[in-house]
C-alpha cells in the first residue's frame, strides 16, 4: 500500500485533471469545469426530496454519452407511478444516516426504482449528502484497487458489495490528503485509466482526448 505521502500527492495531482478524459484545454479549463459542475450540484447540497427534473438532470449527468444507459435510468422515473415511486424511493434514502440502507432504498433489486443499480443511486446520494458520500463506478474502483486500497467484487462492474468498502477507502483519502470526498472521487475518475500504473504524476501535455 502507498504511504500517506504518496496518496496525498496522487489525490492532489489527479483532482486537477478531472474531468479527464473529457476532451479539454488546459489547467485552467479544467478548473472551470469543476468550477461550474460544483456550482450546478450546489442546487442538491443538502436537499430532502428531489423533483422528477432534478433527478432527470442527475441522470444526464452520470449517464452523459450512453444513450442506452440514460433510457434505462430514465424509465424508472417515467410516467406518473414511476415518478412518484422513485420519488418516495429518494425521500427514504435521504432520510437515512445509514450508507447501506440508503442505497438500498434507490436499487432496483431492492424494490427501489427501476433499472438503477448502485453507480446511478450512489449519484444521488453524493449530490445531495456530499460529505457523506462518494459517487461510485468500475472507473474509480479501478483506481482503488490499484492503490491497493478496496478491491472490487467483480472486475469492471460496481455492485452493493462493493459500496461499503468503496465508501470506506474515499473516507479514508479524504481523512489523509486533506480532501472532500468529492475531490477524492474526481481524483480516483481522472486517474483510472493510468492503473495498475498508479500512484503517479499527471502526465504532461495541454490536450487530452477521449480512450
Amino acid at each position: 500500500m502507498p504511504s500517506d505521502r504518496t496518496l496525498r500527492k496522487f489525490i492532489r495531482q489527479w483532482r486537477r485533471r478531472y474531468p479527464h478524459p473529457v476532451d479539454w484545454i488546459d489547467n485552467r479549463a479544467n478548473k472551470q469545469c469543476r468550477r461550474s459542475e460544483a456550482a450546478w450540484l450546489a442546487h442538491y447540497e443538502g436537499a430532502d426530496a428531489l423533483k422528477r427534473r432534478d433527478v432527470a438532470a442527475l441522470i444526464d449527468w452520470k449517464a452523459g454519452g450512453q444513450p442506452d444507459l440514460k433510457d434505462a435510468l430514465m424509465g424508472g422515473i417515467t410516467g406518473p407511478a414511476a415518478s412518484g415511486h422513485a420519488r418516495r424511493c429518494i425521500r427514504k434514502a435521504l432520510a437515512t444516516a445509514s450508507p447501506m440502507l440508503a442505497l438500498d432504498f434507490l436499487l432496483e433489486d431492492r424494490a427501489g426504482i427501476p433499472g438503477w443499480g448502485p453507480a446511478m443511486a450512489s449519484a444521488v446520494l453524493c449530490a445531495c449528502r456530499p460529505d457523506a458520500y462518494a459517487a461510485g463506478d468500475p472507473r474509480r474502483l479501478r483506481s482503488l484497487a490499484a492503490l491497493d486500497l478496496c478491491r472490487p467484487c467483480a472486475e469492471g462492474e460496481f455492485l452493493r458489495e462493493d459500496w461499503l468498502p468503496y465508501l470506506r477507502a474515499c473516507r479514508r483519502l479524504s481523512e489523509v490528503c486533506g480532501v472532500s470526498l468529492r475531490g477524492v472521487a474526481q481524483a480516483l475518475w481522472a486517474g483510472a485509466d493510468h492503473a495498475p500504473n498508479l500512484p503517479t504524476a499527471a502526465p504532461p501535455g495541454r490536450r487530452q482526448t477521449k480512450p
